[in-house]
């Protein structure tokens, strides 16, 4: 019998690209940067950059609503509730900032504990370089402690996955994945929206 090999437990990462998205960043940027102007913001995992509060989707809650209706929907598409009946979900209880990143800026890595689903949406990319979300692999920290420079030949050889910002762009990943962003630099800006979405028992509003 010839053997077989198989692998086990994908983590999920979803992108997609919002339509008209222009209209939408054009008025969510003149938000976050008024915002910014007034509000020194908060120290999380933001390196240089600003972080706002984390009450997002109150000060910028029009302009917001189609990229929370998008963000969304992905989730209810990748989650499956065991507990739910016949077309029924619990909904999700969120929760965003904004992120304003100058050359320089990037993001340590860090989890968002406590949630089920975290979101990036870019509202801004100016020409530059680096930038980049890193996600990064969950499992290798204690192999490498053990054997840092073996890799499973089966599985994928990378240790974190990177995606390049643009504007538009959704990124959906799961909220235990350690991530970061790599610095920013470039003569511009790089501001974008994070969202959590933590498990609920009401569907979620729009109007």
């Amino acid at each position: 019998m010839a053997e077989r090999v198989e692998l086990l437990f994908p983590t999920p990462l979803i992108a997609d690209q919002l339509d008209d998205a222009s209209a939408i960043n054009a008025e969510l940027e003149k938000l976050i940067l008024e915002k910014r102007a007034n509000n020194a913001g908060i120290q999380r995992s933001n390196v240089k950059g600003w972080h706002s509060d984390l009450k997002l989707l109150d000060w910028a809650r029009q302009p917001i609503a189609p990229v929370v209706q998008r963000i969304v929907e992905l989730a209810d598409r990748a989650t499956l509730d065991t507990q739910a009946a016949s077309g029924q979900r619990r909904g999700w209880l969120l929760e965003a900032w904004a992120n304003v990143s100058q050359s320089g800026a990037a993001n340590a890595a860090h989890t968002h504990g406590g949630c089920y689903w975290s979101a990036v949406y870019y509202v801004r990319v100016d020409d530059g370089e680096g930038g980049e979300l890193v996600l990064h692999d969950p499992r290798l920290p204690a192999l490498d402690m053990h054997a840092p420079a073996l890799r499973m030949r089966v599985a994928e050889p990378e240790q974190q996955y990177s995606v390049a910002p643009a504007a538009g762009l959704i990124v959906l990943f799961p909220s235990w994945l350690s991530h970061s962003v790599t610095p920013w630099i470039g003569k511009g800006l790089r501001i974008s929206v994070a969202m959590n979405l933590t498990a609920g028992r009401k569907p979620v509003s729009f109007s």
